[in-house]
């Protein structure tokens, strides 16, 4: 039998579990930013990780997708320069490209 403490206090919070279909995307440019937005409309993904060397932008893109996400059945999506955020992933999109320190010109 329960005893009256186990009656009253009930646990909110489930356990966290390792996702089944995390997928990640490397690059927040505008490709990767499309692959993250397909994969949340299709709802392909229990969580989603952004990873970029740019912090800033990587932020803000996640902040945006977290917003926009308010209106969909969304995964838990997170963000970080550091490749640990990917462990456990199912699918690793790639879609950045190299470093380029000099304006390109029309070549």
């Amino acid at each position: 039998m329960a005893t009256l403490k186990d009656q009253l206090i009930v646990n909110l919070l489930k356990e966290e579990q390792a996702p089944q279909n995390k997928f990640t995307v490397v690059g927040v440019g505008a490709v990767g930013m499309a692959c993250a937005i397909s994969i949340l409309m299709k709802d392909l993904a229990d969580e989603l990780a952004l990873v970029d060397v740019m912090e800033d932008k990587l932020k803000g893109e996640m902040m945006d997708l977290q917003h926009g996400s308010l209106f969909l059945k969304t995964p838990k999506i997170v963000s970080s320069k550091d490749y640990c955020v990917t462990a456990n992933s199912k699918l690793v999109i790639i879609t950045a490209g190299p470093v380029i320190s000099e304006p390109r010109t029309g070549h």
